[in-house]
């Protein structure tokens, strides 16, 4: 196995990230919503993928200054469990959380980030998303993210990743947007990728909420050699096209994707890929407000089977206290 070299973990420049924001920008300034009080935060969720890794995760939190699902910020305690045949591990974590978006084009700060534990090493995670839109068809997005490599080796070894990103979206005309986005993937084993995503948008039936969208996906490893930990060939590259929705039933909002591509491992053969995504979230009674969430991907990830697919289900409710 070859010697580890130093690095710095960038995942601390997340945590950074997520308070600059918070700093800059007055809670409740994009949202537009006066009411503020106290909520509570419940979240689970299962992973599952074809090298047999299962993760079964838990939060519980509480939100201050609840003004809405887009506007808040909190704390909250979580532990993912995972497991594969007789093996298993925990990472439990402690995350600060902030939102404060406008709800019309969801513009604003949208962040979590803390540290997890796992098979003795701390690890800092966090997903921050900064978006702003100078024009009404032009928009921004500044992304740092981190999180554990979710492969049996790599969770023995404590490996994690962080990235830092930066997005464009342009609409052209009334029916077509382009999104373009360049990223740096830096891992706390000592490799790399550079990152590059793109989508084209047609909107098929606006009325309807139906899109069209072509999607292209690559990168390249600065280091091929992680000794089995994860997948990591030295350049990878996939494409899909996909039919998306997006519709109101009641005061929930739907989404879902389905499509069908293909990927490109070094200088191998295309492979055939298919991907499929639901989303629904909305009120619960008066006041509460629930999110529900599953995925579906047979495109390379970090698991190293031959094979590979990848599921998930989520499910996070709000419930807000006082008046």
């Amino acid at each position: 196995m070859r010697g580890r070299r130093p690095t710095s973990w960038p995942g601390i420049a997340a945590l950074g990230a997520l308070a600059l924001p918070c700093l800059c920008t007055p809670l409740g300034a994009h949202a537009g919503v006066a009411a503020h009080r106290v909520a509570g935060l419940a979240e689970v969720g299962y992973e599952d993928d074809a090298d047999g890794l299962n993760a079964a995760k838990i939060r519980a939190g509480a939100l201050l200054d609840y003004a809405s699902e887009l506007s808040h910020y909190g704390f909250a305690v979580q532990n993912t469990h995972y497991s594969a045949g007789g093996w298993s591990t925990d990472a439990p974590g402690v995350i600060g959380l902030y939102l404060n978006q406008r709800r019309d084009t969801l513009a604003g700060v949208r962040a979590e980030g803390g540290l997890v534990k796992v098979e003795g090493h701390t690890r800092a995670v966090g997903d921050v998303t900064w978006g702003f839109r100078p024009r009404e068809r032009t928009g921004f997005e500044l992304i740092l993210a981190g999180d554990l490599v979710g492969t049996r080796q790599a969770l023995e070894e404590g490996i994690a990743y962080g990235l830092a990103g930066a997005s464009i979206e342009q609409q052209f005309g009334h029916r077509f947007t382009g999104v373009a986005m360049a990223g740096w993937q830096p891992f706390t084993d000592g490799n790399s990728r550079a990152l590059f995503r793109a989508r084209m948008i047609w909107s098929v039936l606006p009325e309807e909420g139906l899109s069209a969208q072509l999607r292209w996906r690559q990168y390249s490893s600065g280091d091929s050699d992680v000794p089995g930990a994860y997948f990591n060939p030295g350049r990878y590259r996939t494409w899909d096209a996909v039919l998306s929705v997006r519709r109101r039933i009641g005061d929930w909002r739907v989404y879902g994707l389905a499509g069908a591509g293909q990927e490109r491992i070094e200088n191998g053969s295309w492979q055939s890929t298919g991907v499929a995504e639901v989303r629904a979230e909305g009120p619960v009674g008066r006041d509460m407000h629930m999110v529900c969430r599953a995925n579906y991907s047979n495109a390379a990830g970090f698991a190293t089977s031959p094979d590979y697919w990848y599921g998930s289900v989520n499910v996070s409710l709000i419930v807000p206290f006082g008046r």
